[in-house]
């Protein structure tokens, strides 16, 4: 299996004494930014070309590539252009700082630690956590970007999930009618794809001082404002009272006013070739500075880079996207399969019942549909023996044999596909 050991190819460069070789992104062991002033004096600084990414993202064999003849590069999920001028590892550099190292999760090389439980899948983005960021590519920023996480929320200490309450009220329920039918609830990540955080303020605190940094004129910034009012979304221009963007205080408070799915539409915009073409901010380059490295290449609904036994009851969140977090179950270790596993394996009885349904939806192959749907109707699955061997065999594959071989596995065990 092409390993993708961020920190061991890229980090460790400049301080290799603080991290492990988890490929997934965890940090160490040292937990806040004081603590780490305190023993090294400053933060360590970072650095990472584009080169560094294509060179190990590159060896990757994805699901896509067993899917689909002829797969455009993993680092072309990360714009909506398919133009190989638009490439965003093409000049690419992201430099920053590493503001605090989390628990690290402890790695599981089979799924017999799952035994009694049941899975209550977390959909959730790639960003990574506690990453500095000042500056992108030939971009130095003004005022550093902080990156607050995605599945790496789940690496503290007793916290399990965050999210809007509108959205983690469902996985709530999820959770408590396990614990309610006497089961042990476990959270396990399901990852979106490599635009799933465009909605995150993180997003657009990257946004905002890219523009900042580019120091665009005043024609092109009123080019762009225009191009953003006049953007149409189901017959619509929802953007049709943007601030103008050379009153950038006023724009920032539009942008960090509208609710996720306006905000990452809004993100979406910037991407299109009219703005890239007047000058705007590379929308693909701000979305690769801001993913955990060790998912850049993971697959769209693959489950397992991070679990955890988890507990009802929603309570206020710190997390600046989001309103409110789940905990885990106190003390609970934080676990890793250190890849992930296809969602017809660990959701295996939620997914035969969307096969059954004959929408297409629930197979191998993972559609924006198949991940609204875990989404909306948050599924349960208990964890029997079938589940253990079947889990544990793919990962034994997997490692053994690559990843060509492990998917074979995992097609093999839906009929009739």
């Amino acid at each position: 299996m092409a390993k993708l050991k961020f920190l061991q190819e890229f980090l460790t460069k400049n301080f290799k004494p603080l991290f492990n070789e988890n490929e997934l992104g965890a940090l160490g062991n040292i937990a806040t930014t004081d603590q780490i002033r305190n023993e090294l004096g400053a933060l360590p600084k970072f650095e990472i070309t584009g080169e560094d990414i294509r060179n190990v993202g590159s060896q990757k064999y994805r699901l896509k590539d067993f899917l689909y003849e002829n797969s455009p590069p993993f680092n072309m999920d990360y714009t909506v252009s398919n133009s190989p001028m638009r490439d965003p590892l093409r000049d690419f550099s992201v430099r920053g700082q590493v503001g605090a190292l989390e628990q690290s999760p402890t790695l599981v090389k089979d799924a017999t630690i799952l035994k009694g439980k049941t899975i209550v899948p977390y959909v959730g983005d790639r960003s990574s956590r506690d990453v500095i960021i000042t500056g992108i590519g030939d971009l130095e920023f003004e005022k550093p970007v902080r990156t607050h996480g995605g599945i790496q929320f789940m690496d503290q200490k007793n916290k399990s999930w965050a999210s809007m309450l509108s959205v983690l009220k469902d996985i709530n329920e999820a959770v408590e009618s396990v614990e309610k039918m006497g089961g042990k609830p476990v959270g396990m990540t399901v990852n979106m794809g490599a635009m799933g955080g465009d909605f995150s303020l993180d997003t657009a605190n990257l946004l905002l001082e890219s523009i900042k940094a580019k120091k665009l004129n005043k024609k092109q910034l009123d080019d762009i404002t225009e191009v953003i009012r006049n953007s149409v979304k189901g017959k619509k221009k929802p953007y049709a009272d943007v601030p103008n963007l050379n009153n950038i205080n006023e724009f920032e408070s539009y942008l960090k006013g509208l609710s996720g799915t306006p905000r990452g539409d809004l993100i979406k915009v910037f991407d299109k070739a009219e703005i890239q073409d007047i000058g705007g901010p590379s929308v693909g380059q701000i979305r690769l500075a801001m993913t955990n490295p060790g998912l850049y290449a993971e697959d769209f609904l693959g489950m397992g880079a991070r679990f955890a036994d988890v507990q009802s009851g929603m309570k206020k969140s710190v997390h600046p996207s989001y309103d409110t977090e789940l905990s885990k179950v106190s003390d609970a270790e934080t676990y890793t399969f250190g890849t992930t596993i296809p969602r017809t394996i660990m959701l295996r009885e939620p997914m035969l019942t969307v096969r059954d349904e004959g929408k297409g939806l629930g197979t191998l192959k993972g559609l924006p549909a198949d991940m609204r749907k875990l989404q909306m109707n948050i599924p349960v699955q208990p964890v029997d023996q079938q589940l253990i061997d079947e889990a544990s065999k793919y990962l034994e594959i997997k490692r053994t044999l690559g990843d060509e071989e492990a998917y074979k596995y995992a097609q093999s065990l839906i009929p009739a596909t």
